[in-house]
């Protein structure tokens, strides 16, 4: 059961597809549109939004809303519209709570005025009931139970995974059954360029993996390293930006949106901008807060042969 959010109008469901925001379901449109799509995607992780937007944490008093509305109206401010949006998980403050998710929702809805799609998965600070009801959502594609999809944009497949495993459990998971799915969805397009987002960050120990993180990355590996259209792994969950490489894999944890731990970090958002060629994409973090230094400095990650 995916969450894609469309855009929030018929005329701006039109603009969307010609950036590139379309659904699946429309692939004839989506291919004559293709020449004018927005050149990046945008990226969000760790929004953290509670109910009360005056809600500040920690002692730099973060602000969570003025942080995510900072990031949206950057992503607004852009010359043009990415031509879609995902946002990785911890989208509620703490507890996943109805309210939580009817202020996120009230901070994004810009993002789908403009006309563009938003895709979202699940943290472990997120209840997927809740926000099902938020959404009045119902079950589409995908896996019983998680909020796992796929769809594509700007030339490349993008996998979103969920790896929650219950409310307030910081470990990640995604199960056999996810993962059996995650095998198919891949082996159907083994030629397609191909991006993994989920939330939880992977263990840099696999036997037994590190506490907090994904308790299955070995397995995830496993799937992920011999199936070369997959170029890189994405996610959040350690609010700490990072691009490592495993052996020819990129791993890109992404920066929170809402605060930082003890170490001085970036605070937003980022551009994921594939080539026209194939051969790589970059990557741009947008700082709306925290550490700044990185703001608007271009990565390049180069793609991993087939």
């Amino acid at each position: 059961m995916p969450i894609h959010l469309p855009p929030v109008s018929r005329r701006s469901f039109l603009h969307g597809l010609a950036v590139g925001g379309a659904s699946l379901a429309w692939p004839g449109l989506r291919a004559a549109a293709a020449e004018e799509q927005a050149p990046y995607i945008a990226l969000l992780s760790d929004v953290h939004i509670a109910a009360d937007p005056t809600k500040v944490v920690h002692k730099e008093a973060f602000n969570m809303t003025e942080n995510l509305r900072a990031a949206v109206a950057d992503i607004l401010a852009q010359p043009t519209p990415p031509a879609t949006v995902a946002v990785l998980g911890d989208l509620a403050f703490n507890q996943g709570l109805p309210g939580d998710y009817a202020q996120f929702l009230k901070l994004i809805d810009p993002l789908r005025e403009r006309g563009l799609s938003v895709h979202l998965t699940m943290g472990n600070h997120d209840e997927r009931e809740p926000i099902k009801d938020a959404l009045k959502s119902r079950a589409e594609t995908g896996v019983e139970g998680r909020f796992a999809t796929v769809f594509e944009s700007l030339g490349v497949r993008l996998v979103m995974l969920d790896s929650l495993i219950k409310i307030g459990h910081v470990e990640g998971e995604l199960g056999e059954v996810q993962r059996d799915w995650l095998k198919k969805t891949l082996d159907e397009r083994p030629d397609a360029t191909t991006v993994v987002m989920l939330h939880h960050d992977p263990s840099p120990t696999l036997d037994p993996p590190a506490k907090g993180r994904l308790q299955d990355t070995k397995a995830l590996y496993e799937i992920l390293e011999p199936r070369k259209q997959v170029k890189a792994l994405v996610f959040g969950h350690s609010h700490v930006w990072s691009l490592k490489k495993r052996e020819d894999l990129h791993l890109v944890n992404l920066p929170a949106v809402a605060y930082h731990f003890a170490t001085p970090q970036p605070l937003g958002w980022c551009r994921l901008e594939p080539g026209r060629d194939g051969g790589g994409a970059t990557i741009e973090p947008r700082c709306v807060a925290g550490d700044r230094t990185l703001h608007g400095r271009r990565f390049d990650l180069p793609w991993r042969g087939a």
